[in-house]
């Protein structure tokens, strides 16, 4: 296998793809000092892997992408690919030639083809693992390579060997294999822990367990028994209530005949005291309207006689007065009419006499006036008509003369606008530029400033970052360590949650059988579908009790179906609570408020649990009757509140039942439901808030990496920063000066050209203020000339109308002034008039008045308004036919109420008799019903009893109930019972199923321990095993290489000796490599204390035998002769053609005697600034190229 081609592309200085051809041999790359050639090596270097961007003199990857030139710009990728000739198949990869392409992109994307196919990284290191073409490989030695090896410590110089050993494939499985071991440690010491836990668990665990079997053996013992008693003393009460029932029966039949016959002689009695008070009414009603009757029969006797008298005198005086009514009535007629025939009289000629005097006043106003006056009048008007032409004339003359001047000082004003507007435009864009250059001088000082502090800041920020960077990553490494015990804990708790362990057995397959679908409508257990307070778990689950684990469904339908289920599978038993049954139990709220004054009271059961809202009357069901009380004394005096008639728990478990009975104690820190899903709960929110501060921690530690190297490279950046900024500052401060010079000359322009646009405004507003005045007048004026001649025109009128019309006005004076005398007398005629009728109208109506009062009056006396004699006569035969009817009806009344007397009595008499006899059956079916109530009672309590604390109805507990032989013989072991179960105290029933499950995770991690102590015994013999293998390889080639190191060393050196030491021979996997040489004519001597050149020599020596012991299909050397004198270039040279014949090389070199044994030569130059080109050579110019080489160095 050989190196067939290189192709590059946009890599360091080869802005443009180059390909290099190379050939079995030796091929030379020569060029100027900083032409690009080593970016050649840099190239294959990073090709095969490198992942360093030091190794490849770069500060970051993206250094190796085309930066850009003066004449180019950058490119956004490097592409490197290297052409292999397989042929051989040295590489194990089924192609005669192989192609490896490295690509990276500006963005920091990169991609690794092999054969024009993506692959990764590692695929490409595997492939040339151990073939001597590795990034760390001997195949690339540089003159920096060449020197690291020679001043590196003997340690470090082992590397070289182990590559030629080919042992780094066992170093890296070896590695793989110290990991895998020290989390196999981890592992280990955590299941220990687990192991450890759970095993001080285990032991009290089965002492719980065995309690509670013990519990639950004596329980359902108890059951039997106690359910067996409760159906025979049913069965016992029931007997007695159906012989009470019976004797019931016959006893109310007996009563009620009696009750029939006492309430038809009540009603008889009813009946005869009704028609008794109604003859009461009837006499007593008789009786005064026989009074009333004789009364009206006298009283209308005397009216009749009275009557005839009045009526006689009456009737005279009346048609008396109604005569003279008449007469005075048609007076007021007359006098009204009259009053108002003179009052439209007076009306008329009042009007006139207005009329006259209006008339009057006109005709001696236009008598006043005279004619010389209008005369005057005119002359005065023409006279100020003339004064007012002359005024018009020379304000019209003004006013042309100022328009003259406007027009004028217009001009000019829009002229000094122009000029304006032109200097502040100037202006303006001079001050944004200063003010832009201000602003840029300001921030070019700031940011120097800024750039001398930063430097100082950023290495104290860089020391305290790595501090505190050390701190946090140990920080999280402590929190990793707590984050996996919690984890550990948590899948401990979830598995026993998954498992439903600590149910009882038919609850547990029940909710397995819910969760594997084979059963509708479980809603869960109870214990399940609450949560509770850790400070109230022990007073809830004390509450509760069995009932914790009662299951819920949705309907009575699905709760037939689990128990059915349960008997088809002989799965267990279990109580379901249907939430379409169940109803709510309640303290009354009248109770309950006496019960919260209470300072010991803490709550209703219920409301210190959280459940969802549909489960409201499962929950007030099981715990709405229970009190929570903070002591036992509190829970006994608030029993006593409630008359002992409901449960009251403790905060520590204790209780005192209903009838007054007292549970309590000491209680054994144990598992339960409760405590076991609140500390998983706990756990998953611990764990969450844990997970999140180890990501913020990964996070933190992260950007704090990412902190310190942007810290380390703005260091570097800020120098270059600084000098950039001052020149920045020099350029913004001048440009700032020669803006000062123009703003202030614009001022100044500016400030002139304002006060002559002033100057002229004042005069422009002087003017206006002028012409406005003066056309202000003119219009006054001619409004004036309007009126005046007006005037004139109406009083030339006035003076020839005035001498015709004067002597018509006096007539007309003469005789409105006679009218106006014969009118005033006829209204005062009028006035008079009517104040006489109105006086006469007055007293006729006063008499008319005055006269129907005394009609009414006389009309209103007793008797005149009353009946006719007729009428009188009839109503006396009326009531004397009506009182003889009256005293025929009360002497019958009076027969008939005597009789009916002696009737009532008897029946009285006999009513009492009947009632006696009934009161005493009634007393006797009381007792009975007393009885009765009490048997009845007693059995509904049983079946309460049996319903609250079995969950069974009499039905099913007949079902299930043993024959009693001897009550008394059972009676006596329930008491047993119940006092061994007292014994055993508070029983943790979950403890069975938790052992179990507990004990099945304690052997399973046992064999996981076993499982890892293996696993550990495994890889630490593995690790030996390669342990022998890479001492067996690394011994054996160092022999080897030691051997050829001997031969290389004089050929190169032409004589001498030299030899390789192992500073430490019995620790062949650690030992450092010693190099001792002596040249030709020196002592023996170690690597370090020989010449420049001889140091180089010997290593060269070193390199060639490590190709002699382990060959490689090529190697590059750059630069490796750079130390070495003439003389022993040419031996090198002479060397490298010797061992050319075997291995294919190509040399970076500026040295004539190296590029004079080349079998190919080829040129980089940089014709261009910043940009490698490879050039083709000619035989001819092999020469000159050699002795440009040589004139570079």
């Amino acid at each position: 296998m050989f190196l067939k081609r290189l192709e590059v592309v946009g890599f360091k200085s080869f802005a443009e793809r180059i390909g290099i051809d190379f050939v079995p041999g030796v091929t030379a790359v020569v060029g100027p000092n900083g032409s690009g050639k080593s970016n050649v090596t840099d190239a294959i270097r990073w090709v095969l892997g490198e992942q360093s961007a030091k190794s490849l003199r770069g500060a970051k990857m993206e250094d190796v992408i085309f930066a850009g030139s003066e004449s180019r710009r950058a490119l956004n990728f490097a592409e490197v690919t290297l052409v292999l000739d397989n042929t051989d198949e040295q590489v194990a990869i089924p192609y005669t030639e192989v192609s490896v392409t490295r690509r990276v992109y500006r963005s920091g994307e990169s991609e690794y083809l092999l054969n024009n196919q993506q692959c990764r990284l590692k695929d490409i290191t595997d492939l040339f693992m151990d073939s001597g073409l590795g990034k760390e490989a001997f195949s690339i030695i540089s003159q920096g390579r060449v020197d690291e090896i020679l001043n590196s410590r003997p340690d470090d110089r082992r590397s070289i060997f182990e590559e030629a050993a080919g042992v780094l494939k066992y170093k890296l499985r070896k590695k793989k294999a110290e990991h895998k071991l020290v989390e196999t440690d981890e592992n280990l010491n955590r299941v220990l822990d687990i192991l450890h836990e759970i095993d001080q668990r285990l032991e009290p665990l089965k002492i719980q367990a065995s309690s509670a079997k013990d519990y639950v053996r004596m329980t359902e013992e108890l059951k039997d028994f106690d359910i067996a008693l409760m159906v025979h003393d049913i069965r016992t009460s029931g007997k007695v209530l159906q012989g009470y029932t019976e004797e019931q029966r016959k006893l109310t039949a007996t009563e009620k005949e009696h009750a029939t016959e006492i309430a038809t002689v009540e009603q008889q009695l009813r009946k005869m005291r009704t028609e008794l008070k109604a003859i009461d009414e009837v006499l007593d009603s008789s009786q005064e309207q026989l009074v009333e009757a004789s009364a009206e029969v006298e009283r209308w006797e005397g009216r009749k006689a009275l009557f005839n008298e009045k009526r006689s005198n009456a009737e005279k005086q009346i048609q008396q007065l109604r005569d003279s009514l008449t007469e005075a009535s048609n007076t007021v007629k007359d006098l009204q009419e009259a009053e108002r025939e003179k009052r439209g009289q007076f009306t008329e000629k009042q009007k006139i006499v207005t009329e006259i005097r209006s008339t009057l006043k006109q005709v001696e106003q236009a008598l006043t006036r005279s004619a010389s006056e209008i005369e005057q009048e005119i002359e005065d008007a023409k006279n100020t008509y003339i004064n007012l032409l002359n005024e018009e004339a020379t304000v019209k003359n003004e006013l042309k003369h100022i328009d003259q001047q406007l027009s004028q000082e217009q001009a000019s004003v829009e002229r000094m606008t122009g000029r304006s507007s032109e200097i502040q435009k100037e202006l303006s864009e001079a001050l944004v530029a200063k003010e832009v250059t201000e602003r840029a001088l300001e921030q070019a000082e700031q940011s120097v400033k800024e750039q001398l502090g930063h430097f100082d800041v950023m290495q104290l920020q860089l020391k305290s970052a790595t501090a505190d960077l050390d701190e946090k990553q140990a920080l999280l490494y402590k929190a990793y360590q707590h984050h996996q015990q919690l984890k550990a804990r948590k899948e401990t708790l979830a598995e026993l949650e998954a498992d439903f362990s600590g149910f009882f057995h038919g609850v547990k397959e029940v909710l397995l059988a819910r969760d594997r679908k084979e059963l509708q409508g479980i809603e869960g257990a109870v214990a399940e579908l609450i949560q509770v307070e850790a400070k109230y778990s022990q007073a809830i689950e004390t509450a509760l009790g069995a009932a914790s684990q009662h299951i819920v469904t949705d309907n009575e339908q699905h709760a037939q179906k689990a128990i059915g289920w349960l008997k088809q599978k002989r799965a267990g038993r279990a109580t379901f609570l249907p939430k379409t049954v169940m109803r709510s139990r309640k303290i009354h709220a009248q109770q309950l408020s006496d019960i919260q004054s209470h300072p010991a009271y803490v709550a209703l059961a219920y409301e210190l649990v959280n459940y969802a809202q549909e489960n409201t009357t499962i929950i007030e069901n099981l715990l709405g009757n229970v009190l929570v009380a903070s002591s036992l004394e509190g829970a006994s005096q608030i029993a006593r509140l409630c008359g002992f008639k409901y449960r009251v728990v403790t905060l520590e478990g204790d209780i005192v039942n209903a009838g007054g009975s007292l549970t309590g104690g000491a209680v054994k820190q144990q598992s339960s439901l409760f405590s076991r899903k609140a500390e998983l709960d706990k756990l998953v929110s611990t764990l969450g808030e844990m997970e999140t501060t180890i990501h913020s921690a990964e996070h933190t530690v992260a950007t704090k990496k990412e902190q310190i190297a942007a810290l380390r490279h703005s260091l570097e950046e800020m120098k270059l920063q600084g000098e950039s900024l001052r020149e920045q500052e020099q350029i913004h401060r001048a440009k700032l000066m020669e803006l000062d010079m123009i703003v202030k000359n614009l001022q100044t322009t500016v400030t002139i050209t304002q006060s002559e646009q002033t100057s002229l405004s004042t005069r422009k507003e002087s003017l206006n203020e002028q012409q406005a005045a003066a056309q202000s007048r003119l219009a006054e004026l001619s409004k004036e000339l309007q009126e005046i001649q007006q005037t004139v025109d109406e009083l030339t009128l006035a003076k020839a109308q005035s001498e015709t019309q004067k002597d018509v006005l006096r007539e007309q004076l003469a005789q409105q002034r006679s009218e106006l005398a014969v009118a005033q007398e006829q209204l005062t005629q009028v006035q008079a008039s009517i104040a006489g009728i109105e006086l006469n109208l007055s007293k006729a109506q006063a008499n008319v008045e005055k006269i129907s009062r005394e009609i009414d009056w006389v009309e209103s006396e007793d008797g005149l308004n009353g009946p006719s004699a007729e009428e009188l006569a009839q109503t006396i035969v009326e009531w004397t036919e009506k009182k003889d009817a009256l005293t025929e009806i009360i002497q019958k009344n009076r027969t008939m109420r005597s009789t009916l007397h002696e009737q009532v009595t008897e029946n009285e008499i006999h009513l009492q008799e009947i009632q006696r006899v009934h009161k005493s059956y009634v007393d006797a079916l009381r007792a009975l019903e007393l009885k009765c109530s009490r048997i009845e009672f007693e059995m509904n309590s049983l079946q309460e009893q049996l319903l609250e604390q079995y969950e069974l109805d009499i039905l099913s507990a007949q079902e299930e109930a043993i024959g009693i032989e001897d009550e008394e013989q059972v009676r006596r072991k329930v008491k047993l019972l119940k006092q061994s179960i007292e014994e055993l105290g508070p029983v943790n029933l979950t403890s069975i199923e938790e052992y179990e499950r507990v004990q099945e995770r304690y052997t399973f991690l046992s064999e996981q321990r076993e499982d890892l102590v293996a696993a550990k015994d495994t890889l630490h013999k593995a690790i030996g095993e390669m342990d022998e293998e890479m001492t067996e390889r690394f011994s054996e080639t160092f022999k080897q290489i030691r051997k050829q190191f001997v031969i290389s060393f004089r050929e190169l050196f032409g004589g001498g000796t030299a030899d390789l030491v192992l500073l430490d021979p019995n620790n062949m996997l650690e030992t450092g490599i010693e190099i001792i040489a002596q040249p030709p004519g020196k002592k023996l001597q170690s690597l370090s204390l020989l010449s420049g050149g001889e140091r180089a020599l010997t290593a060269i020596a070193l390199l060639f035998a490590i190709l002699n012991t382990r060959p490689v299909p090529f190697c590059i050397l750059d630069e490796v002769e750079a130390a070495l004198d003439e003389s022993n270039v040419v031996r090198y040279s002479e060397y490298l053609r010797k061992f050319s014949e075997h291995t294919q090389f190509i040399v970076i070199t500026h040295r004539k005697g190296t590029m004079e044994g080349a079998d190919v030569l080829y040129g980089i130059t940089m014709q261009e600034s910043g940009v490698s080109k490879l050039v083709s050579v000619k035989l001819e110019e092999h020469a000159e190229l050699v002795a440009q080489g040589s004139g570079g160095r």
